[in-house]
């Protein structure tokens, strides 16, 4: 009767209420370019279109504003749609035609459909939903994720009873968490079930790659978040000749080799511009970020929504991975359906901009929610709306909380009661009845659920008010709505599930005796066993070996899960090769990070946009190399000169700031003056030096065969020594520091590796002991914050001896396979040791006491 006009669809509105938004905002000027002002704004005109706007009359100024940006969009539409209210209107004048009216359990939730009800129930007959009824077991849990184990603990036990499982049903008052948690639950459970699915497209790779790549300015594309969403597989991998570049190497390549955070960095990975061994991958990335933005521009340029769908088109077709299975099949269907939808709203919304086209794409993929199983075919799962007037055995409610049950209720300023007709109260009655009527659905069982506290934590929660009834019906006495616990307590119907270890240790028949998963069987199996004869209890070798790595680590035990991997000690060649003093300092300082740096070869990638200045490492690197260049001249020939330090400071400094792009310009001015002014006050202290008489003999000075004979076995040592001096009758080793000098204070003649932790100047000085004796040796403080203190001694045969014993103990440790998780000690963070678990580590280490294997390395390095 209303053709040949078309139902108006929702997403039409959307894009009328956006042009009339952007042709005169009005009110909404200032916020009008979010893109939550046109959302809102389409979300109360959609339920404008469902009144009667005859009724609508002294609307506050905001809601009056609503209404013309309404009446404007409506009237842009011409005579193609009617809207629901017209529908409603043209059904109320053709209702004798029906015959006979059957209305069956009618739950009315505005004006609206109360009218047409009692239009309906004087043309037939109403069917009234069932009275009120009480449940017939409450169970209430420590929190959400407990109570629907528990839950599924029930399900099992009925479906075990015989009851069919689409006679049973269970219904949340809130989707979240309770959809997830019911899906997870019943799927591990091996459950069938039907009703919304918990994951929509939104949640899926190919819709999460799609929105993440149109929030890029096709002119500024961030490398973490691209290579974040290239590593869910939803978009091809840069081809290569024989293959493609895998993610390991795009990370390699865009964190170490050449530094990417965004924009033009990428420029850098241009052909000719990368070094022959990587040459091949960076052109195949450089091309693939290329292509990529030729496709973001075509969208962004787009003058119609018919051009933008063509582009959105081209991009999925050429930068996304070909589906391989089903689901991923069904996602890119869902895509294409999304991005051609666009069309539709050609010379209905404004020109298309990119920010326009991201939030209309977004705003379709986050509306496709999708459905899991097949309707009447196990059990159901859905929201309490789903089970007014079904004919069940069980039907089960979650979530019976304050807050829960009851849902709060917001008001929309935009559409004050005035407006709706439906008020705060009206929505509580109507949330009422579908609560009555979806409990009464249960025939034989009507069980309501309840947590008693957050997953998130936060305050405990309280029985609803609507459960309290049922509560007192069950108890046969009043229950207080803060009291519930003592007044409910001892009785059978009322099932307390106290917490999940709880569960597990004890079966309560009044949940059924079967468990909610096959890891709950397992647990139940080790629970009746006492702890230590746990292991072997089941035959499961990764429980089995995960129950010995958590009881080696309690109880102190020194094993392969802590560090002692004696039992394949001679894997461990380290010493086959010449080995460096820094390395084993690195093994006194965490024998465990070391374990795996150097022998599994563990290496934490930094991330170029990570620190957003030059970091420790990075500053003592510019000046080493800065001095190294200065002094190097110097001994070809080249007389002190500090325009030429400075100089040499400056080309090191551009080098490094080329290669460190997430570095911000005036951090960086303020490290380039400090590490200038560094290098000047160096230059004055190296001029005195000189003029005392010392003259630079060598600069990194390589050796990589020095051998040292230790108790046991002797050792090659290698290394570079940063500087030699020679003076009439004295060499001079030094090692440059650009830190503090504290961690070195201890350090004498009596104390040369200070207690065994730092080995570099005596193994420095036996590298250079062919140029003469005596051999003195310092640690040079080269910067201001290290106010050029000199720290060192002379090396005579009373500090060789001590270094032969420190390294014995190191390098007799090493070959055992000895690594205890001894922590690093410093203030400074430790990538790889947080990925692994700090606390953990320390937890670790603390138990191992009386350890015979590493009682040496404790008593001289302590606990």
């Amino acid at each position: 009767m209303l053709a040949p006009q078309s139902a108006l669809p929702r997403h039409i509105l959307a894009a009328a209420i956006d042009a009339a938004l952007t042709a005169a905002p009005g009110l909404f000027d200032t916020n009008a370019d979010e893109p939550i002002t046109a959302e809102a704004l389409s979300a109360a005109s959609w339920e404008i279109a469902h009144l009667d706007r005859l009724s609508i009359s002294a609307p506050t100024p905001l809601t009056a504003e609503l209404l013309r940006i309404h009446d404007a969009a409506i009237s842009s539409l011409g005579d193609h749609y009617y809207l629901p209210f017209e529908a409603h209107r043209v059904a109320m004048e053709n209702l004798d035609s029906l015959g006979e009216v059957i209305v069956y359990c009618p739950t009315p939730r505005t004006p609206r459909d109360k009218e047409l009800l009692d239009a309906l129930a004087e043309r037939g007959t109403v069917i009234e939903p069932p009275e009120p009824a009480f449940g017939t077991q409450v169970v209430h849990a420590s929190d959400a994720d407990d109570e629907v184990r528990a839950v599924v603990r029930l399900v099992r036990q009925h479906l075990a009873d015989g009851t069919p499982a689409h006679r049973i049903a269970i219904h949340y008052g809130s989707t979240e968490p309770y959809l997830r948690l019911l899906h997870e639950h019943l799927a591990v459970a091996g459950v069938v079930v039907n009703g919304p699915a918990a994951e929509g497209l939104a949640d899926r790779p190919v819709a999460r790659a799609l929105r993440t790549l149109l929030s890029f300015d096709s002119d500024d594309i961030p490398r973490r978040e691209l290579l974040a969403v290239l590593s869910e597989r939803a978009l091809i991998q840069p081809p290569l000749a024989d293959g493609v570049v895998g993610q390991p190497l795009i990370e390699r390549l865009t964190r170490k080799t050449v530094p990417i955070v965004r924009g033009d960095d990428w420029e850098r990975l241009a052909p000719g511009r990368v070094a022959e061994r990587h040459s091949a991958a960076a052109a195949a990335v450089y091309r693939w970020v290329t292509d990529l933005r030729h496709y973001l521009r075509g969208i962004h340029r787009a003058a119609s929504w018919v051009e933008a769908s063509d582009a959105l088109i081209g991009l999925v077709d050429s930068m996304f991975r070909p589906p391989s299975d089903e689901l991923a099949a069904r996602d890119l269907e869902a895509i294409r359906f999304v991005i051609s939808d666009l069309r539709q709203i050609e010379g209905i919304a404004p020109a298309p901009t990119a920010a326009r086209i991201a939030d209309a794409v977004d705003r379709r993929i986050r509306s496709y929610v999708g459905r899991v199983g097949t309707r009447g075919v196990g059990v159901s799962v859905g929201p309490l709306s789903d089970g007014v007037g079904r004919d069940l055995d069980v039907s089960i409610i979650v979530g019976a909380a304050e807050g829960i049950i009851p849902a709060r209720h917001t008001p929309n300023p935009l559409l004050p009661p005035e407006v709706t007709g439906i008020t705060p109260a009206d929505d509580i009655a109507y949330q009422r009845a579908v609560f009555d009527g979806t409990l009464a659905a249960g025939e034989h069982h009507r069980v309501i659920t309840f947590p008693r506290g957050s997953l998130r934590g936060g305050a405990e929660k309280v029985p609803s008010r609507w459960l309290l009834p049922t509560l007192e019906h069950l108890a046969g006495h009043s229950v207080g709505i803060t009291s519930w616990g003592d007044d409910t307590r001892g009785i059978d119907a009322i099932v307390s599930v106290e917490s999940f270890d709880s569960a597990i240790q004890s079966v309560d028949p009044r949940l059924g005796t079967s468990a909610a998963s096959a890891t709950e069987w397992r647990q139940r199996a080790l629970d009746v066993v006492p702890a230590r004869e746990r292991r072997g209890v089941l035959d499961d070798p990764i429980v089995t070996l995960g129950m010995a790595m958590r009881s080696d680590r309690l109880h102190g035990r020194f094993t392969r899960f802590n560090g002692n991997v004696s039992d394949v000690a001679e894997l461990i060649r380290v010493f086959d090769e010449a080995i460096a003093a820094t390395t084993l300092e690195r093994w006194v300082a965490s024998p465990y990070r070391y374990f795996l740096t150097d022998i599994l070869k563990v290496r934490v990638l930094d991330d170029p946009d990570a620190d957003p200045q030059i970091d420790p490492l990075t500053s003592g690197n510019v000046i080493h190399r800065t001095l190294e260049r200065y002094i190097k001249e110097r001994i070809d020939g080249d007389g002190p000169s500090l325009d030429r330090l400075l100089a040499l400071a400056d080309a090191e400094l551009a080098r490094e700031r080329a290669n460190s792009p997430g570095w911000l310009a005036q951090l960086w001015d303020r490290d380039r003056v400090r590490i200038r002014a560094d290098i000047e006050d160096f230059y004055a202290h190296d001029l005195a030096d000189h003029e005392s008489g010392w003259r630079p003999h060598a600069v990194e000075h390589k050796f990589d065969a020095l051998a040292l004979v230790l108790p046991g076995a002797p050792i090659t040592l290698r290394g570079s020594v940063d500087r030699i001096d020679q003076r009439e009758g004295a060499v001079r080793v030094t090692d440059y520091k650009s830190g503090s000098p504290k961690p070195f204070d201890k350090i004498t003649d009596a104390t040369p590796t200070d207690e065994g932790t730092k080995f570099q100047l005596p193994i420095y000085a036996h590298a250079a002991r062919d140029l003469g004796a005596p051999v003195d040796t310092r640690y040079w403080f080269v910067t201001r914050k290290g106010g050029y203190t000199e720290i060192g001694y002379r090396v005579d045969d009373a500090v060789q001896r001590i270094l032969v014993d420190d390294l014995r103990l190191v390098c007799d440790a090493i070959r055992a396979g000895y690594f205890p998780p001894k922590p690093v000690e410093s203030h400074w963070g430790d990538d790889l040791l947080e990925l692994i678990g700090i606390a953990g580590l320390r937890r670790s280490w603390t138990n191992l006491d009386d350890v015979d294997e590493i009682a040496e390395y404790t008593a001289k390095y302590g606990k």
